[in-house]
């Protein structure tokens, strides 16, 4: 439906115009994929619809301590299933589920031996939502995002990999990944023609010669109680009543939406930065439209512009694309 961006220079404010951005500029994204880690785990069967709660914690091993942002220092552990773990963008979940899937042990400060193939499985469950490989647009020159390094010495990363701050991603991927989730498990590649059209005589443009139908990449091997708990996770982020959750500033918006928020820790010439992201649909029961977005390199203190930004979206939307009257 659209698609648009600018070029912001941090150190002097400068904006320029960068549509293709969205498509072409690879960027760390956080929290947004937890969706599709969330996913993989349920796929590669470390938890199930009916087992999925794991206790909040920080997770230190090799003399290294990562944690979710609401328990830095352990002070609010807490038990959490997986669409509590989405609501409250927990990290300590994501890298348990990372864990598990290497079949590693976890012990509080021992060395993270796992194998580096760990990388592969994260990687392969998210492309299969479109984090990390070609959507198939029609476009040239679109980028299949980053990938760190996938060596022992990186192995710790792997865990950084699960909760969205270590591969870069484009937003047109983020808005892939979210739309296999609200349409219910199919990758579509999108597109910006519609229709190929022939030339009257006079110049004017003429019948129909070829239409442009979705192209269907692949559908997601997951179970109706799979999909309907990720679903009420990204829902909760917005409309849950966990004092942690994420995105209570998107919750006036109407339709109501689902989503997953982001914050990445990142860095610009040396100077710490933080990028804010959110992946989004609307409404949540009927998923029409997709909202995805990223804003690179903010000044640490940068709180909720994701959000409000993704609120003129969908206001915009709904008074001039589709009437909120056309639903059913």
């Amino acid at each position: 439906i659209g698609m648009a961006g600018v070029d912001r220079n941090p150190s002097t404010g400068k904006i320029t115009t960068n549509a293709l951005g969205a498509m072409n500029s690879d960027i760390v994204m956080g929290s947004v994929v937890k969706g599709a880690m969330v996913s993989g785990a349920l796929m590669d069967g470390v938890i199930t619809p009916y087992n999925n709660t794991l206790t909040d914690k920080p997770i230190t091993v090799g003399g290294v301590k990562k944690a979710s942002w609401f328990n830095a220092n352990g002070g609010a552990d807490m038990a959490v299933n997986a669409s509590t773990a989405l609501e409250v963008s927990s990290n300590s979940y994501m890298m348990q589920l990372a864990m598990k899937e290497a079949k590693f042990n976890y012990v509080s400060g021992a060395a993270l031996t796992m194998g580096t193939s760990i990388f592969a499985k994260e990687r392969g469950y998210f492309n299969q939502f479109g984090l990390g490989v070609s959507t198939g647009i029609d476009l040239p020159g679109e980028s299949t995002g980053l990938r760190g390094s996938s060596s022992k010495a990186h192995i710790g990363n792997a865990l950084d990999l699960s909760f969205g701050n270590y591969d870069a991603y484009t937003v047109l991927q983020v808005a892939q990944y979210m739309s296999t989730i609200a349409n219910g498990g199919t990758r579509i590649a999108p597109h910006v023609v519609g229709s190929i059209r022939g030339t009257k005589s006079d110049g004017s443009l003429g019948a129909v010669k070829n239409s442009v139908t979705p192209k269907v990449l692949n559908r997601i091997d997951m179970t109706a109680a799979e999909k309907k708990l990720v679903k009420e996770g990204l829902y909760d982020v917005v409309h849950g009543s966990n004092t942690y959750k994420t995105g209570d500033e998107l919750s006036s918006i109407s339709p109501e939406i689902s989503a997953k928020t982001g914050t990445a820790q990142t860095y610009y010439k040396g100077s710490e930065t933080v990028t804010l992201s959110l992946a989004s649909y609307a409404p949540s029961t009927n998923p029409q439209v997709v909202v995805a977005l990223a804003m690179p390199n903010l000044g640490v203190n940068a709180e909720d512009n994701n959000m409000k930004l993704a609120k003129q979206i969908y206001s915009a939307y709904w008074k001039t694309v589709q009437s909120t009257s056309t639903l059913k």
